[in-house]
């Protein structure tokens, strides 16, 4: 079967090893496209040179733009590749402006779509991550879920239960692959610090929104150390408002030396939906800078805390960081070995 997987940002990048891996093993054909969402070094390219995945065969380098312009302009560029690749499958991850132009390239070729991490909702309809996991979902004939509560969410939908395979959370495979590697983060010790990652676009492009949690970060750094890798996104916005935070602040890290960053930290200050799941796997409470998460199993197990700049230092003070459940919703570690069972076993 060949299978043409569409990546944009670096958790897909990251989901998409795992797969990626194991089709090869299994003797089966993929071309993998790059729409280029993500284009610094540190956040795409070291994963083709460090090897994790081969080099794209298409390389859109689309970026920087509207989210209108460049969904756009992924879509007529997938849509060529496609023309030229002729698949028998097009596979997508998660929630980004890219999983949605390629489900919607692939609807208008009637090529079949897999959705990995589908039936994930915050019921936020004014994040654009909302509105491509949504969109993406019911383009999808094939839905590759987290956990019972994203199959269910599906079910709910409407969607048929046919196409619906709770397989687990492929960025726990991802993790514990990445954790029996070696480090190279030796230059800040593991104790009493505390680790923020901030990026999403509510967050960071609103100029009051983020003045805000500057404000509120900065009066945690007078009593924990903070450790920020600075996204380049967030980097650009804090320059163009003169915002300054009072963190120690780092480039941006591999994944490995991320994993490595949370497994020392005290906890997770962040606004990425990945970090609260590693967080999670690795131990550490999560404070999720978001009114919603589509991560709700976390809430529910009181590691994840939904926090806004007027509570934030509240939520920190108050957390009882001594608990810890013995839940684990969301799989076994074996997520992308049940995907290539299924797509192996599909016969399109």
């Amino acid at each position: 079967m060949k299978v043409f997987t569409v990546l944009g940002a670096r958790p897909q990048f990251i989901k998409a090893a795992v797969f990626s891996a194991l089709w090869r093993d299994a003797g089966e054909e993929e071309v993998i496209l790059h729409t280029g969402q993500h284009f610094d070094y540190a956040m795409s390219g070291a994963f083709w040179e460090e090897g994790k995945l081969p080099k794209p065969k298409y390389n859109l380098g689309i970026h920087s733009l509207t989210h209108g312009a460049m969904t756009g302009r992924m879509l007529e560029g997938i849509e060529q590749a496609l023309m030229l690749e002729k698949p028998d499958l097009v596979l997508i991850y998660g929630d980004t402006n890219s999983t949605m132009a390629g489900a919607l390239a692939a609807a208008k070729l009637h090529i079949p779509i897999a959705h990995v991490e589908a039936g994930l909702r915050s019921f936020n309809w004014a994040m654009p991550e909302e509105q491509n996991r949504v969109i993406s979902d019911r383009l999808s004939q094939y839905h590759f879920s987290t956990s019972a509560a994203a199959s269910a969410q599906l079910l709910e939908e409407g969607l048929s239960p046919d196409g619906i395979y709770n397989v687990g959370d492929i960025m726990y495979d991802a993790l514990l692959a990445e954790m029996q590697k070696p480090s190279t983060m030796d230059n800040i010790q593991a104790g009493d610090f505390a680790l923020l990652s901030l990026h999403r676009q509510e967050n960071v492009d609103s100029d009051d929104r983020l003045a805000e949690w500057v404000v509120v970060i900065n009066r945690l750094a007078k009593e924990q150390k903070v450790v920020m890798p600075l996204h380049p996104r967030t980097k650009a916005r804090l320059e163009s408002l003169g915002l300054d935070l009072a963190v120690e602040v780092i480039a941006p890290q591999n994944h490995r030396n991320l994993l490595e960053l949370i497994k020392r930290s005290s906890y997770v200050l962040s606004d990425s939906g990945g970090m609260q799941k590693e967080a999670f796997y690795l131990g550490r409470h999560c404070f999720t800078m978001r009114s919603e998460t589509e991560w709700r199993e976390l809430v529910d197990l009181k590691v994840n805390h939904l926090v806004e700049p007027g509570n934030l230092l509240e939520a920190v003070t108050h957390c009882d960081f001594d608990f810890w459940p013995e839940a684990q919703p969301y799989g076994d570690g074996k997520a992308g070995e049940r995907i290539v069972k299924v797509l192996r076993g599909l016969g399109v």
